[in-house]
């Protein structure tokens, strides 16, 4: 296997970035789109929270995180990450996601005990 020799490959680069600034050669471009930041207030989990019934240790242990945790998010004194309000806003919107999820561990489960007695 040959060792790759980066300083070759960045002089190439600026130099065919050069050539297709004069319109010599052509490049493939991308354009990013932004992407969806979700966001969620403490007053709105605590909503969603409290529209499924359940008590703050039930819901974290359905987020995933610990009741500690899921309090601060309540309190504002700290924000989720993008995956889990992410999930929050699905709550909120689609009320059976929890279902759905506890569904799709209790199939892994069920069939990890399949596996181990097989």
């Amino acid at each position: 296997m040959r060792k790759r020799n980066l300083f070759l490959e960045l002089t190439q680069g600026i130099e065919e970035i050069k050539q297709h600034s004069k319109g010599k050669i052509t490049l493939r471009e991308y354009k990013i789109e932004g992407q969806f930041t979700p966001s969620v207030t403490s007053k709105m989990i605590r909503e969603v929270r409290d529209s499924l019934n359940l008590s703050r240790a039930v819901f974290a242990h359905q987020l995933c995180v610990s009741p500690r945790t899921l309090e601060k998010w309540e309190q504002g004194i700290s924000k989720p990450n993008v995956q889990a309000a992410t999930l929050i806003l699905l709550v909120r919107k689609y009320p059976d996601t929890i279902e759905r999820l506890n569904a799709l561990s209790s199939r892994r489960k069920s069939h990890s005990k399949n596996a181990v007695a097989a």
